[in-house]
């Protein structure tokens, strides 16, 4: 594969990838706000959606590793290894999870705090890959950055509604 060739898998399957992360991220937020068929799917389908990102994101690792082999593992930094490692590490850790609830026919079952950790740690690297170049004028850019904003957004409302019945009740 010539070096452009490669440079257009990375973008591809990082843009697969967001699209399953932003289905897992917003799923249950979707349901909770807007209750109907395609958001009570999307959050049956979390754990799926989940296991989609990490064997997504294992093919954007397959062209990470070909890009590198192509132009020289010199260019690849210490932080970017480090932050990208911990970054697959969560997303391996939250397939992982998924696969077990999958295998044993539960759904996951209330705020999970690693889970919330993960994908919010997940969303923000997303967000600073998209969002900024939202006004570079490529139209792509612009739908993945108000796409990761839009899905931040629903679940800071979800939240924001659930905590204000949580103290309308008490």
């Amino acid at each position: 594969m010539t070096e452009a060739s490669i440079v257009v898998l990375l973008h591809l399957t990082a843009r697969t990838t967001f699209v399953f992360f932003f289905c897992a991220f917003t799923g249950n937020a979707l349901r909770d706000l807007w209750p109907g068929k395609i958001s009570n799917w999307l959050a049956r389908s979390h754990d799926h959606f989940l296991v989609a990102l990490a064997a997504s994101h294992t093919a954007h690792l397959g062209a990470i590793i070909a890009y590198f082999q192509r132009v020289g593992w010199a260019r690849l930094n210490m932080p970017t290894l480090f932050g990208g490692g911990i970054v697959y590490l969560l997303i391996y850790m939250l397939g992982a999870a998924a696969l077990i609830r999958l295998f044993r026919g539960q759904q996951a079952s209330g705020p999970i705090r690693f889970e919330g950790f993960a994908l919010y740690t997940i969303w923000a690297v997303f967000a600073l890959a998209f969002v900024p170049r939202i006004v570079s004028g490529w139209p792509v850019y612009s739908l993945f950055g108000v796409a990761a904003i839009v899905a931040l957004t629903i679940r800071v409302i979800c939240k924001l509604r659930h905590q204000r019945a949580m103290a309308t009740a008490a």
